[in-house]
């Protein structure tokens, strides 16, 4: 039997998702990792980005994870952040709009740290629509 590891991620409101993979990709702050069975233990906060995994079938899924911090241990993963959404779950149209709008708003802004609480919205809205295209690709295979 191959080694698998447990992936549970975790937000204030629900437990997004908790099941058997055979592998998560992250992206920290300080670069891009990918978790095996047998990873040493390992704590680190994650990037805005997208996460990705293998399913015990091997087929690759994707979750937004909007920050927070993994840990690593006998092969348990867990993820505990303020937002994470399966890339399933988005919605594309609304998270094209908030790109929209807050790339309309950011144009407007003059204060510093209105400028930087709309480039992390931004940057989450694009992050969201990220994980939709990579849905997409996965379910349309292939075709050029």
């Amino acid at each position: 039997m191959t080694a698998t590891l447990n992936l549970k991620i975790i937000t204030p409101e629900r437990v997004v998702l908790e099941t058997p993979v055979k592998q998560v990709t992250a992206r920290a702050l300080d670069g891009e990792l990918t978790i095996l069975p047998n990873h040493e233990p390992l704590v680190t906060a994650l990037a805005v980005d997208v996460l990705e995994y293998k399913g015990g079938e091997g087929a690759d899924e994707t979750v937004t994870v909007l920050g927070g911090v993994m840990e690593v241990q006998d092969n348990n993963v867990t993820i505990v952040s303020n937002v994470a959404e399966l890339g399933t779950e988005i919605d594309e149209a609304r998270a094209k709009q908030a790109k929209d709008k807050l790339e309309a708003e950011k144009t407007q802004k003059t204060d510093k740290l209105d400028l930087y609480l709309t480039e992390m919205a931004l940057s989450k809205a694009m992050t969201r629509l990220k994980a939709v295209e990579m849905v997409k690709r996965r379910k349309g295979g292939n075709r050029n």
